[in-house]
């Protein structure tokens, strides 16, 4: 078995698209974004999705080497071979798992490699890394089977290059995961199932009977202890996919006491900062961002800063989470959150009536000039790259006030808080 599974390796069309395959790993891996370097939740999540890509490749390929025997008019030889066919199915199946294994192997490395400066203490997560594996077995378990019962050279290998992708991404079932922020994580039990369904599906493509040939030379019937072999793989997809939906979701909010945060002032008289430790790498501008905020720029008669800032997931309450975020490496997205944080402990929650349109628009302004305080850049570079929907007004307005001095924005904001009845509409923030 081994020599034939060397034999295979040697004559595998993927040793001459492994080159290939590499390069689609990198382009995938830096040329969909590079926040995820040094990060290693995201960099786990960054190498996994590779395989989205590369599953396609690897269906198509295996699908091809399936065939190849039925299309050089070997079926005959192999049905008299004294060797059972599942052996050699394994042998070639491993051979192209191999290879493709050893592309996704270097992706993950490379992901590991460069983020491995910034990223702190830790390591890629396993269970993202075993879920694109998952994903992996699955299409290349399917490209085999498929190229073992229509060997066709094009047809096959690119219905299942093309249906395989398209198919995992209408699935109502999750195989992969798109982000990996710091606050959640797999859960076992359904990757688990997914991998149960892996499993299955290659020892489904091994053990299938072969399909009589167009020459009318009858399937070789299977052995007995293979046939139940079959049998049970078949029956395990089956169990694997009724599983699903009692396996639940695929990711679950990770508990903050699983770790122990990471905080940091920029000056003793500034608020405190803290995040996972995953997200090490973004403190020293989140800090800064803090001390701006609570430096009573804006005059005492705004109030104050909170003591502590905390990032999304690290202090949930029965009445939600007030955490920053920082979506997709983008620090703008937790100056909003910390600007929402410092205008409710100032003042507190404003709700205003409807019909006070006025009102509404003195919040939306505040929030906005408190945002560009924190960022502490022109108003033009902090919103770079980032969409916000339904506050163009105050955008316009806090920016005017953000290019002005101290002086002209403390006479703007005290001329904004004369819009809010603070002592009717405005009340603390229960969650403080």
């Amino acid at each position: 078995m081994l020599k034939t599974y060397r034999t295979e390796l040697r004559r595998s069309p993927l040793l001459t698209a492994f080159p290939v395959m590499i390069a689609v790993d990198l382009v995938v891996l830096f040329g969909r974004s590079q926040y995820w370097i040094g990060v290693w939740p995201e960099a786990s999540v960054a190498a996994q999705i590779v395989t989205l890509f590369l599953g396609p490749m690897l269906a198509g390929v295996s699908a091809w080497q399936a065939g190849r025997a039925s299309r050089a008019g070997m079926s005959e030889l192999l049905l008299g071979a004294a060797r059972p066919g599942w052996r050699i199915e394994t042998a070639r199946l491993a051979a192209t798992l191999t290879l493709g294994f050893l592309a996704y192997g270097i992706g993950c490395l490379t992901a590991a490699a460069v983020s491995w400066r910034d990223a702190g203490p830790g390591f890629l997560w396993p269970s993202y890394l075993v879920l694109g594996a998952t994903t992996l077995l699955m299409f290349a378990s399917v490209g085999h089977l498929a190229g073992r019962w229509w060997p066709s050279a094009g047809f096959t290998p690119v219905i299942c290059a093309l249906g395989g992708f398209v198919a995992m991404l209408a699935s109502p079932f999750k195989f992969n995961v798109l982000a990996g922020p710091p606050d959640v994580h797999l859960r076992p039990v359904p990757v688990a199932v997914r991998l149960l369904l892996a499993a299955a599906l290659v020892v489904l493509a091994v053990t299938a009977p072969s399909l009589p040939s167009r020459k009318g030379t009858l399937a070789r019937p299977l052995p007995r202890h293979t046939h139940g072999i079959f049998v049970g793989s078949a029956t395990c997809s089956l169990v694997a996919l009724a599983a699903f939906p009692a396996a639940g979701e695929l990711r679950v909010e990770r508990p903050a006491s699983a770790v122990d945060p990471l905080c940091d002032r920029a000056v003793e008289t500034a608020p405190r900062v803290c995040v996972w430790p995953e997200h090490r790498k973004y403190l020293p501008d989140l800090t800064e961002m803090a001390q701006r905020l609570g430096n009573q720029r804006l005059g005492n008669q705004w109030g104050k800063a909170p003591d502590t800032y905390f990032e999304y997931g690290l202090r949930r309450t029965r009445l939600g989470d007030r955490g920053f975020d920082i979506a997709e490496g983008h620090v703008r997205t937790a100056a909003i959150a910390m600007a929402h944080h410092t205008f409710t402990t100032s003042i507190g929650r404003c709700i205003p009536p409807r019909t006070e349109r006025r009102a509404w628009q003195a919040v939306d302004n505040i929030h906005m000039l408190l945002e560009y305080q924190a960022m502490g850049q022109d108003p033009a570079v902090a919103d770079k790259g980032l969409n916000l929907v339904g506050v163009s007004g105050a955008q316009r307005a806090a920016a005017e006030t953000a290019r002005t001095s101290p002086a002209e924005q403390r006479a703007w904001l005290a001329q904004e808080r004369e819009h809010l009845q603070e002592e009717k509409w405005c009340e603390p923030d229960a969650r403080d």
